[in-house]
C-alpha cells in the first residue's frame, strides 16, 4: 500500500503520541468515552461507548462487520466478543494493526477478529461483502471524505448500515478567534477539516443511503472532553520538556495543547461530536 504524504503525517502522529495514549487514555480505545448514571469511570466510559455504537448498527452474530481505521481494534473486538459478529478492521498505521491482532488474542477473538493495514480510500475487500461498516472518530482524517463513503457504500451489502462517529462542523460562520482555535486543534490530531453536518448527509444521501440520522453526542463525552483538558494541563508541561530533551518530538507537545483546547470547541459549538446512522435500500 503507497501512502500520499497526509496519510503518512497521519501514521507518524499516532505513533509519536501511541505511548501518551496508551499510559493516559487507554490501551485498546482512542475514542470519547461516553458518561451516563450507570457508567461513571473512564473505563466504564470506554466500554459503554462501544456498546451504544454497535447497538447503532444493530450488529448480531449473523453480521459481518467491517471498522476502517480500526486503531488499537478496540471496537471490533467489543463487537466480536460482545455480539459474536465477524469483524474486520483496516488501519493505515501496521503498529496499530499489531496492537489490534494482539488486542484480539487476549480477548479470546482472533478467529472473529482480523486485522490488516488497508486504505479507507481504496477498501481492499471486494463489493457487497459486509452487513454494516464502522468508522469512529477516523473519517475526520481524510481529505476526500467524499471517497471514503463512495469505498463504504461500495463494500456494503444491499440493507446494510453504516455508523460514523466523529467531529462535525454545525456553524457556517466563525470568529477568527475560533476560525483560530479550531485549526490548532485539526493540526494537532492531524485532521485536515470537518465536515459540516449537512453536507457529510447530503452526500450520504447522494450515494442512495435511507434512514439517514445524526446524533449529537454533547452530554455524554463532556466528561471526556473535560478530563482531556485535565490531562493537558498536567502533562503538556512535561511533554515540552521531552521534547526539549529529544525525548518526544512536537507532535506530542501539540497533542497536549490539542487536548486543552477540544473542550473549548466542544463546550462553545464551534464543532460538535456525534454519529451519522444510516442504510441502504435492500
Amino acid at each position: 500500500m503507497h501512502l500520499n504524504s497526509f496519510d503518512g503525517e497521519i501514521v507518524d502522529f499516532y505513533n509519536d503520541t501511541a505511548w501518551e495514549y496508551r499510559f493516559f487514555w487507554s490501551d485498546v480505545n482512542l475514542h470519547y468515552g461516553f458518561y451516563d448514571d450507570e457508567h461513571t469511570t473512564h473505563s466504564e466510559a470506554m466500554t459503554n461507548s462501544n456498546s451504544v455504537y454497535a447497538d447503532k448498527l444493530e450488529v448480531d452474530e449473523t453480521d459481518t462487520v467491517l471498522d476502517v481505521g480500526t486503531g488499537r481494534g478496540g471496537f471490533p473486538v467489543h463487537v466480536a466478543d460482545e455480539y459474536g459478529a465477524e469483524v474486520h478492521g483496516i488501519d493505515l498505521s501496521p503498529l496499530h494493526v499489531s496492537e489490534a491482532r494482539e488486542n484480539a488474542r487476549e480477548r479470546g477473538v482472533s478467529e472473529r477478529a482480523t486485522f490488516s493495514v488497508g486504505d479507507y480510500h481504496e477498501i481492499p475487500y471486494p463489493d457487497d461483502t459486509f452487513d454494516a461498516v464502522s468508522g469512529i472518530e477516523t473519517v475526520c482524517h481524510s481529505g476526500q471524505k467524499h471517497r471514503v463513503l463512495e469505498e463504504i457504500r461500495r463494500v456494503l451489502k444491499p440493507g446494510g448500515r453504516l455508523m460514523i462517529a466523529d467531529g462535525y462542523m454545525s456553524r457556517t460562520e466563525l470568529t477568527p478567534p475560533e476560525v483560530e482555535t479550531l485549526r490548532t486543534v485539526l493540526d494537532g490530531w492531524a485532521v485536515p477539516e470537518l465536515a459540516h453536518i449537512s453536507e457529510f448527509r447530503e452526500r450520504l444521501e447522494e450515494l442512495g443511503f435511507t434512514d439517514v440520522t445524526f446524533d449529537d453526542h454533547y452530554d455524554r463525552i463532556i466528561p471526556s472532553s473535560r478530563r482531556q483538558w485535565w490531562l493537558s494541563l498536567g502533562v503538556t508541561p512535561l511533554l515540552k520538556v521531552a521534547s526539549a530533551l529529544g525525548i518526544k518530538n512536537e507532535s506530542s507537545v501539540d497533542q497536549g495543547i490539542t487536548l486543552y483546547h477540544q473542550r473549548e470547541i466542544i463546550e462553545r459549538g464551534i464543532a460538535v461530536h456525534g454519529d451519522f446512522t444510516a442504510e441502504l435500500p435492500s
